[in-house]
């Protein structure tokens, strides 16, 4: 009896781990140019630096208006085994504008992975070249 509720304790902790990890966005700085992230497969598109310095929250950017590099990595089939891939990729855009709201959607065809960087109006202003991917 007493084995049951030993098995509860991986469950439960891997439940608590999982939902601070998906934790919920926080509010928008208005001087501030924000950039989600969307893939349109089954992978993980995360957000890793700006400028070449790491993100506090892989989950989106947050930049200064101007001009940035934004690089990402996409996990694809991230179940941390042997079949994983991790693709990177960078994206460069000199407009970005306090308050403005951008989305970077990542598309594959075939084994190309490439992104595209739309604006709030759903408007293409850049684009990636194919990501580099290698065995995860």
């Amino acid at each position: 009896m007493i084995v049951k509720p030993l098995l509860l304790i991986p469950g439960l902790s891997l439940a608590l781990l999982l939902s601070a990890c998906a934790g919920p966005m926080p509010a928008q700085d208005p001087s501030e140019a924000w950039i989600g992230l969307k893939e349109e497969g089954t992978g993980d598109l995360m957000a890793e630096r700006v400028d070449g310095q790491n993100t506090r929250d892989g989950r989106f950017f947050e930049v200064t208006p101007g001009s940035h590099r934004l690089d990402v990595t996409l996990y694809e089939g991230a179940s941390g085994d042997q079949n994983q891939v991790d693709c990177q990729g960078n994206v460069s855009y000199q407009g970005f504008k306090p308050g403005g709201h951008y989305q970077l959607i990542e598309s594959s065809l075939g084994a190309q992975i490439s992104a595209r960087l739309v604006d709030g109006q759903g408007k293409e202003v850049a684009h990636t070249a194919d990501f580099t991917c290698l065995p995860g």
